[in-house]
């Protein structure tokens, strides 16, 4: 394969904005959390990445999608130069690539970062060459001034993360039904939460790994033995968590699976910790605040009880939270489409 593959891109293109990733190892997963957010706002859009697996990954995905391949800086400047009506480049990733696109002045840049970037990215003084930087929320405004001091020209936007949308406007349905995020090794606290639900007769949804077909069975055979085989749905794929996340009235999990993205479905989560100074150690700091927390059966029980009795007494601190993250108000606005249209048009 040559140093540079522009055979996707439309000949006749109008492309004004362009998204891009010089991510070896992920660029196929940054480039696809938003490849469906900005064809809402156009089909006349590029997608532009640095190696060729990430390249012939994504046009076996996406073959009506506009994708290049370039290499080297020469490469860059004919992508560019192929897309005449270029008005914008967003940048998921800051790598060191980024400055092959950062020299050209006549089109503005913008890093709306990764799916997890406002908690996982290191900022520092390079994000200066920015025009803008698009944030979920407030949280990453504050990071970003204090990690990188006077940021001169950068501007900042709040665009919350539209990919949210969907899950901020559903409303949770089923009551006292849980929705189980655990290492599917840690055996002790899986019987743990099976026993505080079985006590409760409460139902959860569980996810369990397709590797887990030997946990799952033994799992299902206590259930069974039991009489409480109705009350557990397992699940293997997490492309289903947004649909089961909906309909439960709690989450339960454990540090490995914890992000802040659990806050987005508007119900309480419950965190498994070992010690007790284990709450301090999560990260993003923020986070801690919002979540409820247990180390045995008898703590678990106690809170399902509470909230299964309607006493949230973190529901407000969370929305707080939540918001820093993922502004709702800005997401429910289409705010991250109005912005494009207004650079684009």
């Amino acid at each position: 394969m040559s140093n540079i593959n522009i055979s996707k891109l439309n000949k006749y293109n109008t492309n004004r904005c362009m998204l891009h990733s010089a991510d070896e190892k992920a660029s196929v997963a940054h480039l696809e959390f938003w490849i469906d957010i900005f064809a809402e706002v156009s089909e006349d859009f590029s997608l532009l990445v640095r190696d060729e697996k990430s390249y012939k990954s994504l046009i076996s995905k996406y073959p009506k999608l506009q994708i290049c391949y370039a290499k080297n800086p020469i490469d860059v400047e004919s992508v560019v130069n192929l897309q005449p009506d270029l008005k914008c480049i967003f940048f998921t990733t800051n790598m060191a690539k980024n400055i092959h696109l950062l020299r050209f002045n006549h089109v503005k840049h913008i890093f709306i970062g990764t799916k997890n970037s406002e908690w996982l990215s290191k900022f520092n003084k390079s994000y200066r060459a920015y025009d803008e930087i698009w944030c979920g929320g407030e949280f990453l405004v504050d990071r970003v001034k204090k990690e990188i001091g006077n940021t001169g020209h950068l501007e900042f936007k709040i665009v919350g993360k539209p990919q949210l949308k969907d899950i901020f406007s559903m409303n949770n349905q089923e009551k006292k039904t849980s929705l189980v995020l655990i290492d599917n090794q840690n055996e002790l606290l899986l019987r743990q939460v099976y026993f505080a639900h079985n006590i409760l007769n409460n139902k959860f949804y569980i996810y369990l790994s397709k590797e887990s077909n030997n946990i799952k069975n033994d799992l299902l055979n206590i259930a069974k033995s039991h009489n409480f085989i109705s009350n557990i749905k397992p699940f293997d794929s997490k492309d289903l968590l947004d649909e089961f996340a909906t309909r439960v009235s709690y989450i339960i999990t454990d540090l490995k699976n914890l992000n802040p993205y659990l806050l987005s479905y508007a119900v309480p989560v419950l965190v498994y910790i070992d010690k007790d100074f284990e709450k301090y150690t999560i990260e993003p700091k923020l986070l801690q605040e919002a979540l409820y927390y247990f180390s045995d059966k008898d703590e678990l029980l106690g809170i399902m009880k509470n909230l299964d009795e309607n006493s949230d007494l973190l529901k407000e601190k969370r929305e707080n939270i939540l918001n820093q993250f993922f502004n709702k108000d800005v997401v429910m606005d289409n705010k991250f489409l109005k912005y494009i249209k207004e650079e684009i048009k």
